[in-house]
């Protein structure tokens, strides 16, 4: 009896790892907090998660075995070691938004829209409750994402993406900038690519500071690296070479971070400047979308650059 009370008070090692799953958890919040710069936190954002999530659900499976073979199995010890590993789960697979060192300082450059005519927002930079899916991208949280809307739709034929208002439309450069990277050669194939950048090409807007416009046509890109262009040149046209299920249809795509190499940079808030929504003139602003669903018209704001 007492060699069983002993054992029973002593913390089982699989316990003893939850403690340590929840601490890792915190100090890993504790460490996004801060926001520094640098790859750092995109790294620990990108992977830290998953592998909580993975290594909970690996130490409760384990963790049940071993109650099931050493009784009693709803011990104190236990029940607390099983409801940490359910936080653990829970909070760790609950997508926060990625925590830019940038946030609340956008880039002093001021962006000009990047194409001609009017365009209709559909995720924007800004509003986290909007655009949910982007707020978890490190190198895009603060991104915007443009379609071409007439008479409620985006397209001419419902079922044919290719026929999108918004395919080979002209992409303007947003102001002056040197050309940093461009990929220009990934086919137009719409669900058979697996990538949501596609063709893009990449200006340094400033030191440190990296505008991508992506999703461009096959062959359109008309600039190479280490080119200056002015603000408003033709850089290339607008394509179908990247796809994700929330744009199942040629888009044009733009933010900006503090690296020129995809998906390993911060996000960096951007206002355009001299624009208009309907008759409004915008001096400063970050026009809102409203999210995109094929078959639905798009609710963002229409925008249009000075006539």
């Amino acid at each position: 009896m007492g060699a069983e009370k002993r054992t029973s008070s002593r913390p089982e090692l699989w316990v003893v790892a939850a403690w340590a799953l929840v601490a890792c958890e915190f100090g890993l919040a504790i460490y996004l907090g801060l926001k520094q710069p640098g790859g750092g936190p995109v790294l620990v954002y990108t992977i830290g998660p998953p592998l909580l999530v993975g290594c909970a659900l690996l130490l409760g499976a384990a963790g049940a075995v071993w109650s099931f073979f050493h009784r009693p199995f709803g011990s104190s010890q236990r029940l607390i070691a099983f409801c940490m590993l359910g936080f653990v789960i829970a909070s760790a697979s609950y997508p926060l938004p990625f925590p830019s060192y940038r946030e609340g300082r956008p880039t002093a450059v001021a962006m000009h829209l990047p194409f001609r005519g009017e365009w209709t927002v559909a995720w924007d930079g800004l509003d986290e409750d909007i655009n949910y899916v982007q707020r978890t991208r490190p190198d895009r949280r603060f991104g915007f994402t443009f379609v071409i809307a007439r008479d409620g739709v985006t397209r001419a034929k419902l079922d044919d993406p290719h026929t999108a208002f918004a395919f080979d439309a002209e992409v303007l450069a947003p102001c002056d900038a040197t050309v940093a990277r461009v990929v220009g050669d990934l086919p137009d194939a719409g669900p058979d690519v697996r990538d949501d950048v596609g063709n893009h090409v990449v200006l340094e807007i400033a030191p440190g500071e990296f505008a991508f416009l992506c999703n461009l046509r096959q062959g359109s890109v008309a600039v190479k690296p280490g080119e200056h262009v002015a603000r408003g040149q033709v850089l290339a046209r607008v394509g179908w070479s990247a796809f994700s299920p929330l744009m199942a249809e040629p888009h044009l795509a733009l933010y900006a971070q503090d690296t020129p190499d995809l998906r390993a940079g911060q996000s960096i808030p951007l206002y355009f400047h001299d624009y208009f929504i309907g008759e409004q003139h915008v001096e400063r602003g970050v026009p809102r979308g409203a999210g995109f669903f094929i078959g639905r018209a798009p609710q963002g704001e229409r925008v249009h650059a000075q006539p």
